[in-house]
């Protein structure tokens, strides 16, 4: 590279518009990383961030789904609860008809 500007403006073309991760690798090569080494951390800092931002997803898949999960089981436990109380006063009303004989 001949000067620090064609160098700048081959990271910002290796960087493809992303302008926060040019902004890292510009501050970089201006505290004297050399560009073959920028360039060459380029596909693993965008991996790396694609992997958090799926890590990111997955959790918070996560938490939908076990708040779903947590409020169906609410709605099943309320539910047997309720159909048993049923059989209760049932059973209670039928203990008492043959009391009453």
């Amino acid at each position: 590279m001949s000067n620090a500007t064609d160098v700048l403006e081959q990271l910002k073309k290796e960087t493809k518009d992303d302008a926060r991760l040019y902004g890292c690798l510009k501050e970089l090569y201006e505290q004297g990383i050399p560009f073959e080494e920028l360039k060459g951390l380029i596909p693993d800092i965008k991996r790396t961030r694609e992997q958090l931002h799926m890590k990111r997803m997955l959790e918070n898949n996560n938490q939908v789904l076990l708040s779903m999960f947590s409020k169906e089981m609410s709605f099943l436990l309320d539910a047997r609860e309720r159909q048993e109380e049923e059989q209760f006063k049932k059973l209670d009303q039928l203990i008492r008809q043959l009391g009453a004989k």
